[in-house]
């Protein structure tokens, strides 16, 4: 009696025991697919063929060059790969570039408060309308003059919190009392600490850093010109979903 009791025991055990295997690989794999941030992504991540991550900071010229040519030609990258090959789009914003140059003291502010804007931009549903409003922002004030755009130019100057956060009403559900006010919090602060450091075990050999199911990208060969910028662009994408195995 008391064997088969102990037998009982013991299969109850490893039962018990495969249980949470088998939990912890369901739930590692959720873990893996929940997106850092909603806000941030574009398509459907339970439904897509094709995965890509896109690190980013703010106030990077080369991650901007992409962004430019994406925000003009959100549609077609809508149409052509969100809906027509599966892809799912996920923007991981990062002030990574206060980290790689703690000597500059307008790149670490600069690289500080954009990043906080864009959070509390997410945290109102608002990011993309945000991203495309401080992307135009910095194409007219300082792109447009060469300023910021790659190293050895003249930098961009040591900018207050409002030019990332007076909206002036142009964005729906965004004001600039709540933004001025959500910068500075705790929680937004903490929030892209948490993501930075995330993207730091990621993130090898600078910014921009792009993967795309299997694929690494590292850089992007633009020039400012948004039609080349978005020819480079659908080659990385198309070199991304050719590479999946």
């Amino acid at each position: 009696m008391q064997k088969a009791i102990r037998i009982i025991a013991v299969v109850l055990v490893l039962g018990f025991l495969g249980y949470l295997i088998v939990a912890g690989a369901i739930s590692n794999e959720k873990a893996q697919k929940e997106p850092w941030v909603p806000a941030m992504t574009l398509g459907n991540r339970e439904t897509a063929e094709h995965v890509f991550y896109d690190y980013t900071d703010i106030m990077c010229p080369f991650c901007n060059k992409f962004a430019i040519a994406m925000a003009v030609h959100i549609d077609d990258f809508q149409k052509d790969y969100v809906e027509g090959k599966k892809v799912y789009y996920e923007l991981r914003l990062t002030d990574l570039l206060a980290k790689f140059h703690p000597e500059s003291e307008s790149t670490v502010n600069n690289s500080h408060l954009s990043a906080r804007a864009g959070y509390c931009a997410a945290d109102k549903g608002k990011f993309w309308d945000w991203y495309d409003w401080i992307l135009a922002k910095l194409m007219t004030d300082y792109y447009q003059y060469d300023i910021g755009t790659a190293p050895g130019k003249e930098s961009i100057p040591k900018l207050d919190p409002e030019y990332f956060t007076k909206v002036d009403d142009m964005i729906d559900g965004l004001d600039n009392e709540y933004m001025a006010s959500c910068i500075n919090s705790d929680e937004i602060v903490a929030k892209v600490n948490k993501y930075t450091k995330k993207a730091s075990s990621t993130v090898r050999g600078g910014l921009p850093y792009y993967s795309f199911n299997n694929q690494t990208f590292t850089g992007f060969d633009g020039n400012w010109d948004v039609e080349h910028d978005w020819t480079q662009a659908k080659l990385m994408f198309d070199a991304g979903i050719a590479g999946k195995k």
